[in-house]
């Protein structure tokens, strides 16, 4: 993904800055993770970027590993992590495929605005799996584009083919469920907040046998 990579390096520090300032959405998101991991989980958050909700999240987990293939993102998650002294949580410059992680090590892994900037959905949700452990949880938001405004949409789109933006794929609400359920995911909870520009928002379990 080194197009992705490139465009996430130049806007690590404008993104830190922006995910800093939590919002109320920021927070809902924080305390609904709260309330489904225990303290016992080791976590990875996929595509983790600046490591914000990584480092809010490890006060309540055993560990969480960040990946994120942006080497400048990861280096603003570490030195946030030393800067709040925060020693449960490690970050990787690295993707999803990554040979580093091994198969059923993970209780649940956070996949929080990730899925609509991957081209290969289905070889990312089973990897996903395989690095669960069994009735281990993954938790995916993603924007759902196709459900934006035409004029909106428009923008977003045409930024992405002149490669000003990232690839963004053109979600519509119910896919992302229906993608998790293809790989035999059982469906915790979903919700679709058009409200929240347009994001869907999904707990999902591995089967435990």
């Amino acid at each position: 993904m080194p197009q992705q990579s490139s465009f996430w390096n130049k806007q690590a520090t404008r993104y830190d800055a922006a995910i800093s300032d939590h919002d109320a959405q920021y927070a809902t998101r924080l305390n609904q993770l709260k309330q489904l991991i225990k303290p016992t989980d080791v976590v990875l958050d996929f595509g983790c970027a600046s490591g914000e909700i990584a480092l809010d999240l490890a006060p309540h987990v055993k560990s969480i590993e960040g990946i994120d293939p942006a080497n400048a993102m990861i280096e603003l998650a570490y030195n946030k992590a030393a800067k709040r002294d925060i020693r449960n949580a490690s970050f990787l410059t690295a993707d999803i495929f990554d040979p580093r992680l091994e198969p059923e090590s993970y209780d649940a892994i956070l996949a929080f605005n990730v899925m609509h900037l991957v081209k290969d959905h289905h070889e990312v949700i089973h990897r996903a799996k395989t690095l669960l452990k069994p009735g281990g949880m993954l938790f995916v938001e993603t924007p759902c584009l196709g459900e934006f405004t035409w004029w909106k949409r428009h923008i977003i789109l045409t930024a992405s083919a002149l490669r000003l933006a990232p690839f963004i794929h053109v979600y519509k609400f119910g896919e992302p469920e229906a993608e998790l359920k293809a790989h035999d995911f059982q469906i915790l909870g979903a919700r679709n907040a058009p409200e929240q520009d347009c994001r869907a928002s999904i707990a999902a379990q591995k089967p435990t046998e």
